[in-house]
């Protein structure tokens, strides 16, 4: 190769052959012009003499070459790591333009060694990451930058799968950026422990994080450098937060553990610390023991327990039991050992013991006779050495087996004390024996793992006992020795899925009990708050679900009544006493407020629901039945009892007191013939005569009272004898009361005394007089209707129809109070003096001689309406549709059309009104809810579609009959109503009608319904 004719090029390749660089200068055309000696070799291999393009050489490499184009024409900058034939070599290629724009300079920089130790470190930290990305516990590195200084340098996806957190909120970030100031304090305090520690430490915690609290086993241990110093802290963490809740969970079933120890293998003692005056442990005194431990010793579980551990068991220091339970007691941690613990009897025994913390300063003892076991073990272990230290380092069940045969390489002793084999037994099985099914299914649930993946199964695998055992694999795939490899990784869940069924199951049945009472129940926590109820105290309350959960008595707006009428204070409700008392309380009567603002009586009891071995209640449950209607039809008994003892002694009084007017008007009779027409005491006499027959009138009207008077009966047609009556009544009134009459169309005839009505008309005409003393409107009317008698037995009661007169007054109107007493004789509330002796007494005795009945509206400043039933006279002459319909489960008032289409709502919203319908339009079946919530007294009939979205027709039908179920209801649908969906329909009574329906249809149903 010839050198370069400039100078200044000579100069440069000579620099570069004392920096060990390869260095090729090219003119502005790309062709190699000059090279220096360490560049000769390349392009002799790039087969570019001088003034050949190097691009263009017939030996560069094409991506070489595209990389120079792109350069030349770009000057970009870019690097180009070349692999050179020459022994592995990697070349690190610059291209470069000479000062002022003459030439090139390619520039190759020899960066093998730096390469391949890089290669070497991502290979180790792919490596790492792989082993880490299996397993299930989680891993964190922590870098000590200076003392007291730590951050956070790697996790592993198991560690941010548990924590909730993402790679970047935890790497790169110190403890108390990422964990509260308490766990962050807590934290560095045990990195200080593993510091000053010889050996790794290993601790348990409990860390607060948005997503919840996790409670997790944490093994610490330090990595220093060449010098001692520490650099990193390895944490190797076990969620342990399920475990914890198994336990807790569990705690109810302490008196199966009692029968489970007592007939298990193991001596079972629990031991409690006793302390000195100084805080120091002097004592561990025996607490329970089961049968194991007792034949032991040879003693009865009453000997034993208050005795000294050291009494009992005198060589438990020599064996190191002492120093064990103060371990337990002072750390708070599980211990596990193996003992070797000889006696006189065998001199070569061997104790497997497990102390575990019960409580404060508490251990529970466990131990078992493992001579044998452990014998043979040790004789498995000499000649097993050399697989002694295979994942000694990790405590989890680990399984090495073959991707494509599923035979077992290896197990760990986890596995080993696990499953019940030993390793060499387990390294001839294969992992279809743990799982008894075929090859072909296991390859199938394999096949999906790619190398560096893994996946997470529930298997139940078989141990050596013949027991299946829910486990959790971790199935992982890993390269090794020119193999595929599967890396199994094992978590027994047989006790937590257990008891998580256990305690599902419980639920269940416990749901389904409450479901069927017809009691109201409902369950307080320790707060007093509500957690649990059944239907029927949504019902009884009427309160929804959302409105129960959570709701505490003693809130502010808590409203409850005595017996007695005075208020009830939240903190006396049964519930919160038993919660404070943990005494049961016995049956009480409540009123209160439904959450429909209707009042309501319950009969309610409490108990408090307490622990096992606790003396507090953790909540308290509250047992209820509305007794509203019962007290209602008692107050009703009264009332007709009353009534009934009063009509007695009136009718008795005016039967005697007829008898004596009898004989003084035959007595005045005589006297005024005796005495003549001239004679001066014809005016006392006339006097007398008026004064009796005051004394008659008063007489009929006791008598009506007592039902006990003569009635003449006869059809009466009262339309006609309204009209007769209507100027008399008018010049009963003051010309500030108006009258109104609003008569039936047709016909109202009733067989009665027509003389007894007309005193009756008269009292409430008097008596709709006095209540308007400024004015006001007086309505008389008459109607056919269709009623149950309300006195008459319940077994043969149907609907009749009867003849109602109605009069209603827009007066004062009345208390309750006062319209209990309304029927009384001689009761009033006008001033003494002003009232007509038996006022309504006389017609209620009236209208129940002639078998009807009267019902009373009336309210404080709303007037008030009376109305008369009686027997009708002959066939009832109003069609149905136009028939007063009063049954007690139909309610005058408007409907509620319920339909997601709006063009059927508004079709629907015309024919209603053409039927001169009030009508209310909703969309939803959750509107219509929201609707009768608050109007429900105004609607007398809902029609609803069958067919709508998120809630149906038939489920809207389901919550009215919970809620509304005195409203009727018309279905209607324009798809054809399965058979179920129908015998539903007519198991309820409710019509259907089906689309397109014509007015006719409509009208006929709401007839029907309201019939």
């Amino acid at each position: 190769m010839t050198s370069s004719p400039f100078p200044p090029a000579a100069e440069l390749l000579a620099l570069h052959d004392a920096l060990g660089d390869a260095v090729v200068i090219m003119d502005d055309n790309g062709c190699v012009t000059a090279g220096n000696a360490l560049a000769a070799p390349l392009l002799a291999r790039w087969q570019a003499p001088t003034g050949t393009a190097l691009a263009a050489a017939a030996g560069v490499p094409v991506a070489m070459a595209a990389w120079m184009r792109r350069e030349q024409q770009h000057a970009a900058g870019e690097r180009f790591d070349l692999a050179d034939g020459d022994g592995g070599r990697v070349l690190a290629c610059a291209l470069v333009r000479l000062p002022r724009g003459n030439g090139w300079l390619l520039r190759a920089n020899d960066i093998t060694v730096p390469a391949r130790r890089f290669a070497e470190v991502d290979s180790a930290l792919q490596n790492f990451r792989l082993m880490t990305h299996q397993m299930q516990e989680m891993l964190f590195l922590i870098r000590v930058e200076t003392p007291g200084v730590y951050v956070c340098e790697a996790v592993n996806p198991a560690y941010l799968l548990a924590t909730g957190l993402t790679e970047d909120e935890v790497v790169g970030h110190r403890p108390e950026e990422v964990l509260g100031a308490n766990e962050a304090a807590y934290a560095r305090m045990r990195y200080e422990q593993a510091l000053a520690a010889e050996d790794p430490i290993t601790y348990r915690e409990e860390i607060a994080l948005s997503g919840g609290r996790l409670v997790v086993e944490t093994r610490l241990t330090v990595r220093r450098d060449a010098n001692g110093q520490p650099t990193h802290l390895v944490g190797l963490a076990r969620n342990v937060t399920d475990m914890e809740q198994a336990t807790i969970a569990l705690a109810a079933s302490e008196a199966r553990l009692r029968g489970v120890l007592d007939a298990g293998f193991d001596a079972f003692v629990v031991v409690r610390a006793i302390r000195g005056a100084d805080g120091r442990i002097v004592e561990f005194v025996i607490i329970d023991v089961n049968a194991r431990a007792c034949a032991m010793v040879q003693r009865t579980r009453e000997q034993i327990i208050g005795g000294s551990l050291l009494e009992v068991f005198p060589r438990s220091r020599e064996w190191g039991l002492w120093e064990q339970c103060c371990m337990v007691v002072i750390t708070h941690q599980p211990l596990e050992t193996t003992q070797f613990a000889p006696n006189e009897e065998e001199p070569a025994r061997w104790l497997q013991r497990q102390l575990v913390p019960v409580d404060h300063d508490a251990v529970a003892i466990s131990s078992r006779d493992i001579t044998q076991r452990q014998l043979e073990r040790l004789a498995l272990e000499s000649s097993e050495s050399r697989h002694r230290l295979l994942f000694e380092s990790n405590g989890a069940i680990q399984l090495l087996a073959e991707f494509d045969t599923a035979r077992i390489v290896d197990v760990n002793p986890a596995a080993e004390l696990f499953y019940g084999w030993p390793r060499e037994t387990m390294r001839e099985m294969f992992l279809t024996d743990l799982e008894s099914i075929a090859i072909d299914h296991w390859r199938e649930l394999i096949a999906g793992i790619a190398t560096g993946t893994g996946v997470r199964l529930q298997r139940d695998h078989r141990i050596a006992t013949g027991e299946l055992r829910q486990v959790e694999a971790f199935i992982g795939v890993a390269e090794a020795t020119e193999r595929r490899l599967l890396h199994i990784i094992i978590q027994d869940v047989t006790d937590r899925v257990s008891a998580e069924r256990q305690l599902r199951e419980s639920e269940a049945r416990f749901r389904a009990v409450i479901a069927g009472m017809r009691e109201g129940l409902v369950l307080h926590d320790d707060t007093g708050a509500i957690r649990v109820h059944n239907p029927s105290a949504e019902r009884i309350l009427g309160l929804t679900g959302e409105q129960l959960v959570g709701l505490v008595p003693v809130d502010h707006d808590w409203r409850a009544l005595r017996e007695d009428g005075t208020s009830w204070p939240a903190t006396d409700h049964p519930a919160m006493v038993a919660l404070r008392t943990g005494q049961s309380q016995p049956r009480q009567l409540m009123g209160i407020t439904r959450g429909d603002n209707e009042p309501a009586w319950l009969s309610v009891t409490a108990d408090p629901l307490i622990r096992p071995g606790e003396k507090r209640p953790f909540a308290s449950v509250a047992v209820f039945t509305d007794v509203t209607e019962t007290r209602a039809s008692e107050e009703r008994l009264r009332q007709a009892q009353k009534l009934e003892a009063v009509a007695q002694l009136a009718g008795g009084i005016g039967h005697d007191y007829n008898n004596l007017l009898t004989v003084i008007r035959g007595a005045t009779g005589f006297l005024r013939e005796g005495l003549g027409p001239t004679s001066p005491h014809i005016e006392d006499i006339a006097a007398i005569e008026r004064a009796t027959e005051r004394a008659e009138e008063l007489t009929r009207r006791l008598l009506a009272v007592g039902r006990r008077q003569m009635l003449r009966t006869e059809p009466v047609e009262l339309n006609a004898l309204l009209n007769d009556q209507l100027p008399i009544i008018r010049d009963d009134v003051p010309v500030s009361v108006l009258v109104r009459l609003s008569l039936s169309p047709l016909p109202v005839t009733a067989t009665l005394d027509r003389s007894r009505l007309l005193d009756a008309i008269r009292a409430m005409v008097d008596n709709a007089r006095m209540a308007m003393p400024n004015g006001g409107l007086l309505m008389l009317g008459t109607a056919e209707a269709l009623r149950q008698h309300p006195h008459e037995p319940a077994a043969d009661n149907r609907p009749r129809y009867f003849a109602m007169l109605e009069v209603r007054d827009t007066g004062v109107g009345m208390s309750d109070d006062i319209r209990a007493r309304l029927f009384e004789p001689f009761f009033s509330t006008q001033p003494f003096g002003t009232s007509r002796g038996m006022g309504l007494a006389s017609v209620h005795g009236m209208v129940h001689q002639s078998r009807g009945f009267i019902e009373c509206d009336s309210a404080p400043g709303e007037g008030t309406t009376l109305r008369l039933f009686f027997p009708l006279t002959g066939a009832p002459k109003t069609p149905a549709a136009g028939m007063l319909a009063v049954l007690p489960d139909v309610r005058s008032g408007s409907v509620l059309l319920v339909d997601d289409d709006p063009m059927l709502r508004e079709l629907g919203q015309r024919m209603l009104d053409r039927l001169a319908e009030t009508v209310h339009v909703v969309g939803s079946g959750a509107e219509a809810l929201s609707f009768l919530a608050s109007h429900s007294a105004e609607v007398s009939v809902i029609i609803t579609d069958l067919t709508m979205p998120e809630m149906s027709g038939l489920e809207l039908i389901e919550q009215l009959a919970v809620r509304h179920p005195a409203i009727p209801v018309v279905a209607v649908s324009g798809f054809a109503v399965n058979l179920d969906a129908r015998a539903e329909l007519d198991a309820r009574r409710i019509p259907f009608v089906a689309k397109p329906f014509t007015l006719q249809d409509l009208q006929r149903a709401l007839e029907r319904v309201r019939t």
